[in-house]
């Protein structure tokens, strides 16, 4: 019974690491997502019917089950069933947090309203370049820009005057026109 668990579960967990399971597998996709579903009887059962769940939960008790019966554990079968469970809930959860999680998506872009930045391409009246921004948790952001007031070339400091959806538009900073002058 352990080593079948083991075996079922292991097997898919090496296959998920191997790239076989490139996609969500974790079922009722239209709820796996859902913020309100988390910690809600809606989640528990998302969890309880999703693969990983089983995989996890499999793979653990299977582990367990082997480990606790080679040192002589009375009641192997009980810890390994509530470690594979713990095992597969807190899988289940773990990757249904992390699919949640954006990565590379600016949440506020208005929030770059102000900050400075450096221009990578050129921009003028009719033509359109790219600037690239500062976070204020590290990194950057790069936004296609459009000129404020004047044409500004490549490499010139700018400030954020509005973010239009995906448009920055900007004009030169205070310190640059300074030494311009």
């Amino acid at each position: 019974m352990f080593i079948g668990a083991l075996l079922f579960g292991g097997v898919l967990i090496v296959a998920s690491v191997m790239g076989a399971g490139d996609h969500p597998v974790d079922g009722f996709a239209a709820h796996a997502g859902d913020p309100h579903a988390e910690g809600s009887v809606q989640g528990l059962l998302v969890a309880l019917f999703g693969v990983r769940f089983w995989t996890f939960g499999a793979a653990f008790f299977g582990l367990t089950g082997l480990l606790l019966r080679a040192l002589g554990v009375a009641g192997a079968p009980v810890i390994a069933g509530v470690v594979g469970a713990g095992a597969g809930l807190g899988a289940s959860a773990l990757f249904r947090k992390m699919t949640r999680e954006s990565i590379g998506r600016v949440g506020d872009v208005g929030a770059f309203a102000g900050r400075d930045g450096k221009l990578l391409l050129p921009v003028g009246r009719a033509q359109q370049g790219k600037v690239r921004v500062a976070q204020p948790a590290g990194g950057s952001v790069d936004f296609v820009a459009e000129a404020h007031d004047e044409d500004l070339p490549a490499g010139a400091d700018v400030i954020v005057v509005e973010v239009r959806g995906t448009v920055a538009v900007v004009t030169r900073a205070p310190s640059s026109r300074r030494r311009e002058t």
